[in-house]
C-alpha cells in the first residue's frame, strides 16, 4: 500500500513573539517523518495570503489529511479545534499590518463549519490525557480565518486545526507526539479493543449509562466501560474504567460475550464481564450525563449504542445471563 497523503501546516512568528511552536512541530516531524506518511508543509505568513494557501492547496492536489497547527499564546494544553467560525477580530495587526474589527471571512458562507475528523476517535484517544482537549472557540485571528478557509474548500478530506501552547507549558516533545498520533487517527481506520461491566443489583437489574452533552454520541445508552490501553489486560482497563466512571471498585469475573461491530469511523471489538452485584448507593457519576437500572422488561426503554444493542436484543428476548458464583 502507497503512503498517505498528509498537508502540514504551522505559521512563522507574530506580533511580540520571537519563536513560533507550530512551526518548530513541523519541522521536527519532517526530519523524524511517520511511517507510512508522505507529509508535504507549508510554513504560513500571518497574514491574508497565509490563511488562503491550505485551501488553494487543496484546489489541485488531493490528501488524504489536512493537519493546520497554530499557536496559542494563553494555553496551557493542547487544544483541538472543533470549530471553525466565520469571523475576524483582531487585537493587535498581523504581519501584513492588516487589522480588521469583527468581520466576515468568507460572503455566502455559513457562521459555523465543524472539524471533518471523527470526534469520537479523538475522544477514545485522547479522553484521559489532561493536556489534550476539544475547543470550542479557535480565536478571531489569522489561525480561525486559516482553518475556516480550509474547512469552507473542503470536499471530504479530514481537517483539523490544533493549537499548540508555548514550550514552557507543554514541551515539545509531548507536542510532536500529539500532533503525530492525531495525523495517524485521521488515515488510520482505528481498530479498538473495548470492555464493558454488566453490573447488577439484588433484583437483578442491570446498569446502563447515557453518554452526556458533547459527547458525539450524546444521548445513547452503553454499558459503562471504556477502551483498553496498551499494557492493560481486559480485566484491569476494566477495573480502572469503571473506578473512573462510577467510583467503585469491582472485579470482573466471566467473560459474557464478545462483539465485533464497524461504525462509520472505527471497528470496535466489545468485550462484556460480569462484575457482580452492586449496591446502587456507592456508584458515583462521573462522567455520564445519566443512567438507569433495567430490568429485562425495560431493557429496549433506553436507546443503545448500536455495538450494544444485539446483545440487549438478546437478553430482552431470552433472559439477563446469571451471574456465576463466586469461587
Amino acid at each position: 500500500m502507497s503512503d498517505r497523503k498528509v498537508l502540514l501546516t504551522g505559521f512563522e512568528p507574530f506580533h511580540d513573539q520571537q519563536v513560533n511552536e507550530s512551526s518548530q512541530v513541523v519541522k521536527e516531524i519532517l526530519n523524524s517523518g511517520i511511517e507510512g506518511v508522505q507529509i508535504s508543509h507549508r510554513i504560513l505568513t500571518v497574514d491574508l495570503a497565509g490563511s488562503t494557501v491550505p485551501s488553494k492547496i487543496l484546489g489541485f492536489e488531493k490528501f488524504d489529511a489536512v493537519v493546520l497547527l497554530g499557536l496559542s499564546r494563553k494555553s496551557n494544553i493542547i487544544q483541538l479545534e472543533r470549530y471553525a467560525r466565520n469571523k475576524i477580530s483582531m487585537k493587535f495587526p498581523d504581519n501584513s499590518g492588516r487589522k480588521l474589527d469583527n468581520e466576515i471571512i468568507q460572503h455566502n458562507s455559513p457562521n459555523t463549519i465543524e472539524t471533518t475528523v471523527s470526534i469520537h476517535t479523538f475522544d477514545e484517544e485522547f479522553d484521559s490525557d489532561d493536556d489534550v482537549e476539544w475547543s470550542i472557540d479557535a480565536g478571531s485571528f489569522v489561525c480561525n480565518e486559516t482553518y475556516f478557509r480550509t474547512l469552507a474548500s473542503n470536499s471530504g478530506t479530514p481537517i483539523l486545526f490544533i493549537h499548540l501552547p508555548k514550550a514552557d507549558r507543554v514541551n515539545l516533545e509531548r507536542q510532536i507526539e500529539v500532533v503525530s498520533t492525531a495525523i495517524r487517527l485521521m488515515i488510520n481506520r482505528p481498530k479498538l479493543k473495548v470492555v464493558g461491566a454488566l453490573l447488577r443489583d439484588k433484583e437483578n437489574r442491570i446498569f446502563s449509562c447515557m453518554r452526556p452533552d458533547g459527547d458525539a454520541w450524546a444521548g445513547w445508552w452503553e454499558f459503562p466501560g471504556g477502551k483498553v490501553d496498551p499494557g492493560e489486560s481486559m480485566q484491569e482497563a476494566l477495573s480502572r474504567e469503571i473506578k473512573e466512571e462510577l467510583g467503585i471498585l469491582v472485579s470482573p469475573k466471566s467473560k459474557i460475550c464478545e462483539i465485533d461491530h464497524s461504525y462509520e469511523d472505527r471497528d470496535v471489538n466489545l468485550h462484556i464481564f460480569d462484575c457482580g452485584l452492586v449496591d446502587p448507593q456507592e456508584i458515583t457519576l462521573m462522567e455520564h450525563g445519566d443512567s438507569r437500572w433495567l430490568a429485562r422488561e425495560d431493557l429496549l426503554e433506553v436507546n443503545w449504542l448500536p455495538a450494544d444493542l444485539p446483545t440487549i436484543q438478546d437478553w430482552r428476548l431470552n433472559g439477563i445471563p446469571q451471574s456465576n458464583p463466586d469461587p
